[in-house]
């Protein structure tokens, strides 16, 4: 592999110790590599990736310099919000309101109102996404079973009270099959 003369050995070397950004630095210690002289098989093994990689980011170096190999990830801002912040407010205040149809707000029934009175026609995703970001959160009730057995588990969350710590007697205690000792037992 031939390897321009952007920078000296020693200069790619200080590029690999002075690097905060792995990913940047791994690079330049793949072309420090192969500016000494290894092979792209060997500089593979010591960079943990392909030669396939190796090549193709010592060709990236070759053609565009230095400044090639940064992680060019940190500086995208991604992609734009589908609605601006004046817009999410105007949702903010219809949300706080009963839909137009009545009942509750639902995903569907909130982008038909963005549509119609902001004109963007935008997916569920970005709706249920712009909720999150609100503090929404969905409030369903827990599906119940059909065959549950509902005495059994009012029962269960409200168990009958107890007596004093380590006694179990009572009604109540006979009614969990607990039984005082008789006395002098």
């Amino acid at each position: 592999m031939t390897v321009a003369d952007h920078l000296t050995l020693s200069e790619l070397w200080r590029r690999v110790k002075k690097a905060k950004d792995p990913i940047e630095r791994t690079r330049f210690l793949a072309v420090y590599h192969a500016k000494r002289g290894l092979t792209a098989k060997e500089i593979a093994r010591i960079t943990l990736n392909s030669s396939r990689w190796v090549q193709a980011t010592v060709r990236r170096y070759h053609q565009e310099g230095p400044e090639a190999l940064k992680d060019r990830r940190h500086h995208n801002p991604g992609q734009r919000p589908k609605l601006t912040p004046e817009e999410q407010a105007r949702v903010l205040e219809a949300l706080q309101g009963p839909p137009p149809d009545g009942g509750l707000w639902t995903g569907p029934k909130l982008r038909d109102w963005v549509e119609r009175e902001l004109g963007k026609k935008v997916s569920l995703y970005p709706i249920y996404r712009l909720l999150h970001e609100m503090g929404f959160s969905l409030r369903t009730p827990r599906p119940r079973h059909r065959r549950a057995d509902m005495e059994a588990q009012e029962a269960f969350k409200n168990p009958p009270r107890r007596g004093p710590a380590g006694q179990g007697g009572g009604a109540e205690g006979e009614a969990l099959g607990l039984r005082r000792a008789p006395p002098g037992a």
